[in-house]
């Protein structure tokens, strides 16, 4: 089979086309041909040396991934030959909380990820995607949906009514925004500009604010929420923004930290915190559990995830170039034609 990999550094410039043995599964082993991916700030964090666990080479990249099943071993019964599955980015978390055992895996790093023609997997450490989605469409799916479900419905519970809070406009944030709306909740975006704020209003965003890089834009939620705030908020950035997010929170809410694109410091008045009296989760993805609830409504509601634009394999490097522009609509994807 043929897959990318590092060799030598955790490089793109040392990311190569390779060859390695066919997988053979054992008697609870699945064997995907990998049909799409897609790619995480996580992706791009470990290729500037920047990930907050070691990774090191040899290794496949890229955690998101959707693939067909090829060949099952004799004790399987979770899936059959011909369906669309996701790999699960945390293999070892099944359900329960988080614990250091079972995170110690990640694919695309320090675990080798999905970045190849087959991938072998037991069958525990895979999800059958949502039915009414192609490959590509389902590859965006396991860390933003997985996190996004985790934070909104097992970290916090979304309530219907209540407004949610959601910054940028990337997979997480699309993800999240699609959840809380079918949720029943009241949906405020906050971009850097007013770029994709027609798109965000069709997926459910009630108000789009496009001023995002302003330090302003906490008291324009507040003035949208008659001076209470969100009781919910996702903050997909961390760094200085973090303090913005907990001033647009109503008393006594909760603010979910699930990245850090504009840095790996946050700033944290303590002062703002203290007012509002917040409670900060931090989120580490989620489990198989959470991905199978997202699944289950994502048919429901006929969820989508959304693809700001797909490169082919060896296209990989202009897919990384566009995924560190930012400010695009949705996830990157990649399309394996091996």
């Amino acid at each position: 089979m043929r897959c990318y990999a590092f060799f030598k550094t955790i490089s793109l410039d040392d990311l190569v086309l390779t060859e390695r043995p066919d997988p053979v599964p054992g008697p609870r082993d699945i064997v995907l041909r990998m049909r799409a991916a897609a790619l995480n700030f996580r992706d791009l964090a470990i290729v500037r040396g920047h990930y907050h666990v070691g990774v090191s080479p040899p290794l496949v990249p890229v955690s998101d991934g959707a693939g067909e099943v090829i060949q099952i071993g004799s004790e399987v019964t979770r899936f059959r030959i011909g369906d669309l599955v996701c790999p699960t980015y945390l293999p070892e978390w099944i359900d329960g909380p988080i614990r250091p055992w079972n995170v110690r895996r990640r694919l695309g790093g320090p675990s080798d990820g999905v970045l190849s023609e087959l991938m072998c997997l037991h069958e525990d450490e895979a999800v059958c995607a949502p039915r009414h989605l192609d490959a590509a469409e389902a590859a965006q799916l396991p860390v933003a949906a997985a996190t996004a479900w985790h934070s909104l419905f097992q970290l916090g519970s979304v309530r219907p009514g209540e407004t949610v809070l959601i910054q940028g406009s990337g997979g997480i944030s699309t993800i999240a925004l699609q959840l809380a709306h079918a949720a029943g909740a009241r949906t405020i975006m906050v971009t850097r500009n007013d770029r994709h704020a027609d798109t965000l209003r069709t997926l459910g965003a009630d108000d789009v604010l496009g001023n995002g890089a302003a330090e302003s834009w906490p008291n324009d939620v507040l003035n949208l929420t008659d001076q209470r705030g969100a009781e919910i908020s996702v903050n997909v950035a961390g760094g200085n923004t973090l303090t913005r997010s907990i001033a647009a929170t109503r008393m006594g809410g909760l603010v979910h930290l699930v990245g850090y694109a504009a840095g790996i410091i946050a700033d944290l008045d303590i002062f703002t915190a203290i007012r509002h009296a917040t409670t900060i989760h931090v989120a580490t993805a989620g489990n198989r559990e959470n991905l199978e609830d997202f699944v289950r409504a994502a048919e429901r509601h006929k969820i989508r995830p959304v693809i700001a634009k797909a490169f082919r394999a060896e296209q990989i490097r202009d897919a990384f170039a566009f995924l560190a522009r930012g400010g695009h609509l949705g996830k990157v994807g990649l399309i394996l034609d091996f």
